[in-house]
């Protein structure tokens, strides 16, 4: 049996991956959170196979708690499950150390697949995904390396079409450090206007056109 957690801070989400994972008998599902430190207290406890982990979440992001297993010499294993389809991203995952890489598109039909081949010592990468990483030039992705995963999500969240407000609402931090994350890439890619923000996080994977 391949004991589980899963941790996105979308309750309906986690919801239908559980469904999911409750329909195959080789998986017992071991608790769930929606926040990085609720989901770091869950994988000491459970100390589960395998974390499935959202990369955006509240308090703590995917990157810091698969860095936070790493340092504490758990056997945990990580499966990234996000919607951020650039290679720059992807690439850093499997460089940190995570097991797989799912995008959420394609959640339904990859994850069961990725936890088994996870589950069995190998790396599991959406077909996507892997596929551009393969096409992918050397020197791909150096624009995009400037922003930190942070600022791609600001990005991507005012490229919605979210107010800074709603923003700051949404990733638990002042309305302040939304103005500086926005004014930062701003300067960091010499753009000026939310629609050049937009073509850009178009360009990059982070929204769909």
């Amino acid at each position: 049996m391949i004991k589980v957690i899963i941790a996105d801070d979308h309750v309906i989400f986690r919801q239908g991956l559980q469904n999911l994972l409750q329909s195959s008998k080789h998986i017992a599902i071991a608790g769930e959170a929606g926040t990085g430190p609720e989901t770091i207290n869950l994988i000491t406890r459970e100390k589960p196979d395998i974390a499935i982990l959202d990369i955006s979440m509240p308090g703590f992001d995917g990157f810091e708690i698969l860095q936070r297993i790493q340092s504490e010499g758990m056997n945990t294993k990580v499966i990234f499950l996000t919607m951020y389809k650039d290679t720059l991203t992807a690439k850093k995952a499997l460089q940190s150390g995570a097991s797989g890489y799912v995008l959420k598109d394609n959640a339904f039909e990859d994850l069961l697949y990725a936890i088994r081949t996870v589950s069995a010592g190998g790396t599991f990468i959406s077909p996507s995904v892997s596929k551009s990483i393969l096409k992918a030039p050397a020197n791909e992705g150096k624009e995009p390396q400037i922003l930190t995963l942070r600022e791609c999500e600001v990005l991507r969240l005012i490229s919605s079409g979210l107010t800074n407000k709603q923003i700051a609402e949404k990733l638990f931090i002042s309305v302040k450090t939304v103005e500086t994350h926005r004014t930062n890439i701003m300067q960091k890619l010499d753009v000026h206007t939310v629609a050049a923000l937009v073509r850009y996080a178009i360009k990059i994977g982070l929204i769909e056109k």
